[in-house]
């Protein structure tokens, strides 16, 4: 009997992910990418000994599934653990970069709060919880539960970091739903957070996050995908269209030489909303897809710069940095990228990735590279003493980059279900729903397969 056929459209990591999990449970895949390359926004660019991302510079790994799925494809020993300084973080206040406290007592004595901001935060635990039906900005939220100086100087730059996105638009149960649902189960975020961490380590179901990138820079995991799909994959092809049959889906897609029309029991649709909507997907689907129209991206702008080690008064010590709103300074954040994880720079050099754009100066991301620079060295001067020119210069331009997870969002997502459940054997999966990081896309496209496989073996 002839394995099942399956057609996934999109080659970013959610489309890759899917498709070798796909092969795997016995599926005869083929994968359609309209660039003439796969990985989507995840790349690597080398020169000189400097080393640059062009999207996501890490993984936070969130589950032993997802690692032990990167270890079976091949890299388990190419896995680059985040150094320890990784654990620490800063927010600028007052013009500096601020450690952000990591315990009580640094709590205490931190500049990054005001004592009026400290002594509200401890009245967190009894703050009445929101109603269930209710959908707070992740603004409202933070100010009810932990109050204005928690918000601006912390969440704010945080939401910067994550979506480049307005704490006052993003909705906290789709932007930051670990918040909601503690404070939904617990009454509190600060005792919520305690007693899951003692209920996980009690029933053994507990596995600390990793932060991880690869030997060779993200386009690793590219490579290693890749390889898991060898003649699966269709690069530089255009979907003409995709109809509905009684028994599936015939699905026509073509380069400049030839168009083939190919029948499939599964359409995985691993695109980005904007392009999901112009999919020439059958009219009662297409109509119902056109309020995806509707979800906002955030552009971005990457520029990893290097530098002489020496030229830098900062320490570099820990993740990065991030930038409040409130500060009025250029850049989201700077990401002490050399810090972090080997092999970013040469001896007695570093490297900083830089973000720019977002939803805070949209207009900023899509500026030329020299006033893009000129935007950066200021803001980074300031906040890290760079008295330098840089020595490398990388930089990759978003027009969409990041959906923004906004208030109502609930009606795209249910839109998603109800044609899911509608036409079982199509799937939609993408960092617009799910998560935005690396890890919730490779999960979520574990999980889409893993319930594609289940539902064609009629379970």
């Amino acid at each position: 009997m002839e394995n099942k056929k399956a057609v996934v459209i999109g080659a970013g990591i959610s489309g890759l992910c899917a498709a070798v999990e796909l092969k795997r449970k016995g599926f005869d895949v083929t994968l359609l990418e309209r660039e003439n390359h796969v990985g989507g926004v995840i790349d690597t660019f080398e020169k000189n000994g400097f080393r640059a991302e062009s999207g996501s510079n890490s993984v936070m790994i969130q589950t032993q599934k997802t690692l032990d799925f990167l270890e079976s494809i091949g890299l388990k020993d190419k896995i680059d653990t985040a150094t320890p300084v990784s654990k620490k973080r800063f927010f600028v206040r007052y013009g500096k970069a601020r450690a952000v406290p990591m315990n009580p007592i640094n709590l205490l004595f931190t500049r990054l709060f005001t004592l009026c901001g400290k002594i509200r935060l401890f009245f967190e635990p009894f703050i009445k919880k929101f109603s269930p039906d209710s959908e707070p900005s992740v603004a409202e939220f933070i100010t009810k539960r932990m109050g204005k100086d928690v918000l601006d100087y912390a969440i704010n730059p945080f939401m910067a970091g994550v979506y480049g996105g307005n704490p006052e638009k993003l909705s906290v149960k789709h932007a930051f739903p670990p918040f909601w649902n503690l404070e939904q189960k617990y009454g509190s975020i600060i005792k919520g957070a305690i007693k899951s961490m003692k209920e996980k380590k009690a029933t053994g179901n507990f596995f600390k996050p990793v932060m991880i990138s690869f030997e060779n820079g993200m386009k690793t995991l590219i490579n290693a995908l890749s390889d898991e799909l060898k003649g699966c994959v269709k690069k530089n092809v255009k979907v003409i269209s995709v109809d509905f049959t009684a028994d599936g889906w015939e699905v026509s897609w073509g380069n400049n030489i030839e168009d083939v029309c190919e029948h499939y029991e599964v359409v995985v649709v691993a695109i980005p909303a904007p392009d999901v909507v112009k999919l020439a997907l059958p009219g009662s689907i297409s109509t119902r897809l056109s309020v995806l129209s509707e979800i906002q991206y955030a552009p971005v702008t990457t520029y990893t710069l290097g530098f002489k080690r020496n030229t830098i008064a900062h320490k570099l010590d820990g993740f990065g940095v991030l930038t409040p709103e409130k500060e009025n300074l250029s850049i989201l954040g700077s990401l002490f990228v050399s810090s972090v994880f080997k092999n970013r720079a040469p001896e007695g050099f570093t490297t900083l990735t830089n973000y720019i754009g977002g939803m805070r100066h949209p207009d900023y991301a899509s500026k030329t590279q020299e006033e893009i620079e000129n935007l950066v060295m200021l803001d980074i001067k300031k906040l890290l003493g760079v008295n330098s020119d840089p020595v490398f210069k990388k930089m990759y331009y978003w027009k969409n980059a990041i959906p923004q997870y906004n208030l109502g969002y609930q009606k795209y997502l249910d839109t998603l279900d109800e044609i899911e459940k509608d036409f079982p054997n199509i799937s939609f999966i993408g960092s617009y729903r799910g998560g935005v990081g690396v890890s919730a896309c490779i999960e979520n496209a574990l999980k889409t397969a893993e319930k594609i496989a289940k539902n064609s073996k009629g379970e």
